[in-house]
Formats: C-alpha cells, structure tokens, sequence
C-alpha cells in the first residue's frame, strides 16, 4: 500500500473542511492556481507555509508528509529449558507448560541399596515460556530427586543480556534461582542440597 503524498493529503484534507481551493488559497495568502498546482502535485507549498497548512487541517507536520511510524513492541520471552526423566516425575502434567524439543530413551545408572544399576527411562528436552515453569515442576517432582534447568531472555528471538535469574535448581522441597555467574549463592546452595541428601558431597566439588 503506498503512503499517501502531500498533494494528496491537502486536497483531502481541504475537502474535509469543506473548503475551496479559493477559500483555502484566501486562508493561506496564496493564489487558486497556487493551491490547484500543490493538489496536482505540479509545484508543493513553501516550506515555510507548511507549518501554518498542518495546523489548519489539525495534523502534525508526519502526517502531513504522510508518514506513519511502523512501530511494533518488543515481543520479550522467557525460555526456560530442562532436561528431565521421566520416571522421575510423580505427575506429568507440566508436559502441558510447554513443548519437548527432544525425547529420548537411554540406560541411566541408578542407586539400589548398596548398588547401582541400568535403567531404561525416557528423557525428554523440555522448553517452556512460563516464568513459574521451575515451580510447576516442583508439584510435579518426586521426592529426593533434583532437577537443573537454564533459561534465555529473548527478545524478538534473539538473546538478549539483563540481570533475570538463567539457573535454576527444582526438588519437591525448594526451588533454587539465581543470576550466572553467583558463586556465594552457588556454594550456600551446594551445601544445602547436599544437608538434604540431593547430592553426594564428593561429587559437588
């Protein structure tokens, strides 16, 4: 769609106002052939006129010009991302939070006892764009169980860089947030899950 021109836009506006080209020419001190040539788009107003033509026709001197800013707002979201299994899950509603990106299924090593052994289990790579996805999980995880995820601030698709929690840590207890990098919070949290059983503490540091 072109944008309208300003010999355009006069002689719509004049109409608007229910003007003649003599009546309009008499209101800006110019001749009927003056106003006629502008409308014809054959010559334009003095630059000096346009300001006085603007504000007659109640418009700013961008729409006199015909020009409108495209402007669309900056589309900001947050993608949360998750590497989860499912059997480590007492509920599988937080499926509906999101899309899996990659399913997969693999032999994990898991603890039995005094043992460890293979397990089949289905892993999915999970996005979500729900800023409470860590909390959702956490109703839906199963006790002694820790999950780490990490997140993206996008805007229009492309990362972008502010000071929003990107780490999280989910079990049935307690969530864990925090901007990387944070080692004070990150050593208090390490020693919290390990108090909680999460983790082993030759293996947090």
């Amino acid at each position: 769609m072109n944008t309208p021109k300003i010999h355009e836009i006069i002689k719509a506006k004049r109409r608007e106002r229910d003007l003649t080209q003599e009546e309009l020419a008499n209101i800006l001190g110019v001749t009927k052939a003056a106003v006629s040539k502008w409308e014809t788009a054959e010559s334009y107003p003095d630059i000096t006129m346009l300001p006085q033509i603007a504000q007659l026709f109640h418009i700013t001197m961008d729409e006199l010009f015909g020009y409108t800013l495209d402007f669309k707002p900056l589309k900001i979201v947050n993608e949360i991302n998750a590497g989860i299994r499912l059997s480590s899950m007492e509920d599988l509603s937080f499926l509906d939070h999101g899309t899996v990106k990659e399913c997969s299924l693999q032999k994990y090593l898991y603890n039995v006892g005094d043992t460890t052994e293979e397990r089949w289990d289905v892993s999915v790579h999970f996005i979500s764009n729900e800023d409470d996805f860590p909390y959702i999980v956490q109703k839906c995880i199963k006790p002694g169980i820790l999950i780490d995820m990490y997140s993206y601030r996008l805007a229009d698709g492309k990362i972008m860089d502010d000071d929003k929690n990107n780490k999280h840590y989910v079990c049935k207890e307690k969530v864990w947030e925090y901007r990387c990098p944070n080692t004070k919070y990150v050593h208090k949290m390490i020693k919290e899950q390990i108090a909680m059983g999460l983790i082993d503490e030759e293996d947090a540091f």
